[in-house]
């Protein structure tokens, strides 16, 4: 177990009871944050400090990073809209509105720089629960829509990380869809499906891998199918309920980056947050003992968004506390022992040589 030290902490600014939903970086050096007074903020990561703020919906949902250079982030909300926001030089203004059909509330976004699309998932309205994709040059009209795979509310969408034709939603029905969205025939552009609970988060691991956490922190990882391979797919790794395994009351959220992955484990009554590693060898399995714990997290209340900034090894949070954290480790702390470059743990030699190991 490892620690790391609060280093700058800020309300940028909120008036008291207002809490803080997500936080994304806007650039190289600052940071953008939506909150529950429908505002976005964006504050610096060096000292926290806010910079500006401006309204953004009728009850906002939803933020992502637009582009490779962080320049530009997008947002939902519950006034069915999606709008794309320029960051630089202090504009902070909509350069692209879009609106859903029966302005449908939206409960989670993606977008795709290189390919110029925004994405929308929204709640369930008149026995519909929607995937829509606009062109930002062509705003007006979606471009596709996705009708049918969902039958409740839409609470995750991600796009692959090198295939930029495929997309992942997941939703309280339960599922977690896979579309190749070269293919404008629903049916024919579902490519898999995953039957895993009420889903809170999903996304890739990887290029082949796919996980799951549900509503009630039940985790599990699956092979992407690929059409191409007629190979028999290797089974899921169920993990269960993490919460009694992990000595945690919820999961925030799991935090993907080059070096690993690490998934964010609250406890409110003993205020801590811990990131643990999640380690894809022999079998996918938690690494406790190389864990980062951030002492005090957010006190008594939930963090809501965590980032891992692995250049200068730090951790961003923000909660229902109504504040950002900004985390660094201890001083002295070793290199082999840094944030996201923990050493990954010794292989146990299986007596089971016929044993299947996953990916």
């Amino acid at each position: 177990m490892h620690t790391l030290k609060e280093a700058a902490s800020s309300s940028l600014s909120l008036a008291e009871g207002n809490y803080i939903y997500s936080i994304v970086p806007s650039s190289r050096t600052e940071f953008a944050a939506i909150s529950s007074d429908d505002s976005l903020h964006t504050f610096d990561a060096n000292r926290l400090s806010h910079a500006s703020l401006v309204a953004t919906h009728d009850g906002v949902t939803s933020l992502r990073t637009y582009d490779a250079g962080k320049q530009l982030v997008a947002t939902g909300g519950r006034d069915g809209k999606m709008k794309l926001w320029d960051l630089r030089n202090g504009k902070n203004s909509a350069v692209v509105a879009v609106e859903t059909a029966n302005r449908a509330p939206v409960l989670s976004i993606a977008n795709c720089f290189e390919t110029n699309t925004l994405v929308a998932g929204t709640e369930l309205l008149s026995h519909q629960a929607i995937v829509a994709f606009w062109d930002v040059r062509s705003p007006n009209q979606p471009l596709l829509q996705y009708v049918e795979s969902h039958n409740d509310d839409v609470t995750e969408l991600q796009y692959h990380p090198t295939r930029r034709n495929i997309l992942l939603s997941g939703s309280t029905d339960g599922l977690v869809n896979i579309y190749d969205t070269a293919i404008t025939d629903e049916d024919e552009a579902l490519v898999q499906v995953i039957n895993h609970g009420s889903v809170h988060h999903a996304g890739f691991l990887n290029e082949k891998t796919i996980y799951a956490l549900s509503h009630d922190e039940v985790f599990s990882i699956h092979a992407a199918t690929d059409p191409d391979d007629q190979a028999q797919e290797p089974e899921p790794v169920q993990f269960g309920d993490l919460r009694q395994p992990l000595k945690c009351e919820y999961i925030a959220q799991l935090c993907i980056g080059s070096q690993g992955s690490y998934i964010a484990a609250g406890n409110k009554i003993d205020k801590r947050l811990d990131l643990i590693p999640l380690f894809p060898t022999p079998s996918w399995r938690f690494d406790e003992q190389n864990s980062w714990r951030l002492p005090g997290g957010h006190g008594e209340e939930v963090v809501r968004s965590v980032y891992i900034d692995e250049q200068t090894q730090s951790v961003f949070s923000c909660g229902e506390d109504g504040f950002v954290r900004a985390w660094k480790p201890e001083a002295g702390v070793s290199e082999p022992d840094t944030l996201m470059t923990t050493p990954r743990p010794k292989e146990k030699r299986s007596k089971d040589k016929a044993r299947f190991k996953p990916y």
